[in-house]
């Protein structure tokens, strides 16, 4: 018998971080883990390295698919315009967004799942726009 990890399996994910001040940023991102939490450790091993804290942290989505870079790729570009970049160099820290709805954005995830990406979604770039509107309180 052979055992092997399918390389077309990974996991989506939406990490929220409170960040001093009040400040909530989601973290979305995907891995080949079979866990997003050691995804989740190495980022907050990041903010203790760069900050010397760590933020509070909850893992709101932890979601196997079949198509995790396709599913990362396409929320990405939804939110693009509610992107967080960290004032220094933190692991993840181009996949942060702020101001999003929590809620729409997990339930969105959740149904693209049951969708098949195996046809990369071709969005113009408005409808990404008004997407993103969407996911956006």
């Amino acid at each position: 018998m052979s055992f092997f990890k399918r390389q077309d399996i990974g996991r989506v994910y939406v990490i929220k971080m409170v960040l001093p001040g009040g400040t909530v940023v989601y973290k979305i991102g995907m891995c080949n883990s079979s866990r997003s939490t050691d995804r989740m450790m190495e980022i907050l091993r990041s903010w203790f390295t760069k900050f010397r804290f760590v933020p509070y942290t909850e893992l709101k989505l932890d979601m196997e698919t079949g198509w995790p870079k396709e599913l990362e790729t396409h929320i990405h570009k939804c939110l693009e315009h509610k992107q967080f970049i960290p004032n220094e160099n933190v692991s993840g820290g181009t996949e942060m967004f702020t101001e999003i709805d929590e809620f729409r954005v997990i339930q969105y995830l959740k149904h693209c799942n049951d969708n098949q990406f195996s046809e990369p979604l071709e969005l113009s770039k408005e409808d990404y726009k008004h997407l993103g509107q969407f996911l956006s309180p």
